[in-house]
């Protein structure tokens, strides 16, 4: 069994802005502003102490007008790594632990009670899908589910409790193997060993980033940064909601097909080279690639799949023929190519250049280290040896440099 911890973002109910909200609901929004005032006022305070004075800190030696649920979380988050980095809070929204927040179920309403500056209150949830309604099930039912932290959030003028919940999820045997390979002009092409594939395209993304690029330096040289941090803001919530998508779609078809998912490691590559025309373009750079972004939530979504994401080595992935583990070379000597979309073998076989490179992830295990070219030794037989594939391609590169040394 797999412990998987998620997070659930419920909005409160009658809260948010109604046009015609009772007067109750009015206080209690009144009530939670007052209570996120307190909570940052104590820990900008308690940023103001050394270190060594805080952790010697109780409820008892500090003077705020919170219930002890509430300054506790906050002198418990600054004893940690947080009071180290942060040297001033905007803001601290307010957080109790599992002990002190509950649930609860009148007919078919769900609300949540805990505390505030004026005590602890009751506040009724709105639940607009299934998703949310199983998962609160659970907590009701405290069968195989740990409650975490509450947290009370303002996100763009709505109000939210923010609860983790902790559950365990049967292990699914994988009895095949899914490739992903990422990138700018295709988000994502996921594909089975056999050669059936998903793709997903990154030309309307492309697009709509440079769209933003050029909104921004219209903001930027107009001085208008207010709106131009909120333009920030909705290009990384539009993101998000992309990267949403095709991790969902990519989690189905693993699970169409009983596949684990294998992926490339992508860490550094935005260290990696690049011209200064791409660098500047929105729609090819490395540095506006949220690449990391889809990775984190293809794992997640497996895990509560009871699925795994695995990451292998990136190195000549997308220029290796996924029929042969023969790989790419330059010169007159070249056994093959890879020309934009294209991926041409040496025997004149023409492919997808993105999906032979998932094929190749969904195959065998990637190169476990940079190739020495220098030494003209076949792979078979030395799987495992830090210089080859981990699986059975042959090691053309090295084949290639001792017929290149022969001659």
């Amino acid at each position: 069994m797999k412990r998987v911890t998620t997070t659930l973002k419920l909005k409160f109910l009658d809260l948010n802005g109604a046009p015609h909200r009772p007067e109750g609901d009015a206080v209690k929004a009144e009530m939670f502003d007052q209570t996120v005032c307190a909570t940052t006022e104590l820990a900008n305070e308690l940023l103001r102490i050394s270190p060594k004075e805080r952790k010697a800190l109780t409820t008892a030696k500090v003077v705020t007008p919170l219930k002890s649920a509430l300054s506790n979380q906050v002198i418990r988050v600054l004893k940690g790594k947080a009071g180290q980095r942060v040297k001033h809070f905007k803001v601290f929204w307010p957080e109790v632990n599992n002990q002190n927040w509950k649930l609860h179920k009148v007919g078919s309403t769900y609300s949540v009670s805990f505390p505030t500056i004026q005590g602890d209150k009751r506040v009724p949830l709105e639940v607009g899908s299934s998703y949310y309604a199983e998962r609160l099930e659970r907590i009701l039912a405290e069968q195989d589910c740990e409650r975490g932290t509450l947290k009370l959030m303002k996100l763009r003028g709505c109000w939210y409790a923010v609860v983790s919940i902790t559950w365990e999820v049967p292990e699914v045997k994988s009895t095949e193997r899914l490739g992903v390979d990422r990138g700018q002009n295709r988000l994502a092409v996921a594909a089975t060993r056999w050669g059936r594939a998903v793709f997903f395209g990154g030309g309307e993304v492309a697009y709509r980033r440079r769209r933003f690029q050029k909104r921004r330096a219209q903001l930027q040289q107009a001085g208008k940064y207010r709106a131009l941090k909120r333009l920030e803001r909705k290009e990384a919530r539009w993101m998000r909601a992309v990267n949403h998508t095709v991790s969902r779609r990519i989690v189905r078809f693993a699970n169409a097909v009983n596949a684990d998912v294998w992926m490339e490691d992508l860490s550094g590559i935005r260290q990696s080279r690049q011209s200064q025309k791409a660098r500047s373009d929105a729609g090819k750079s490395r540095h506006t690639w949220s690449y990391y972004d889809l990775e984190w939530k293809v794992a997640y979504k497996l895990e509560m799949a009871g699925r795994t994401l695995h990451k292998r080595p990136a190195a000549y992935t997308s220029k290796t023929d996924h029929r042969t583990g023969l790989i790419c070379s330059a010169g007159p000597e070249a056994i093959g190519k890879r020309s934009g979309h294209l991926f041409t073998g040496q025997d004149g076989y023409c492919c997808d250049a993105d999906w032979n490179a998932a094929m190749n992830l969904a195959q065998w295990d990637g190169f476990s280290c940079p190739l020495s070219l220098k030494e003209a030794l076949p792979v078979i037989g030395r799987v495992g040896s830090g210089d080859g594939v981990v699986g059975n391609p042959l090691n053309s590169m090295n084949t290639l440099q001792s017929k290149v040394a022969r001659g």
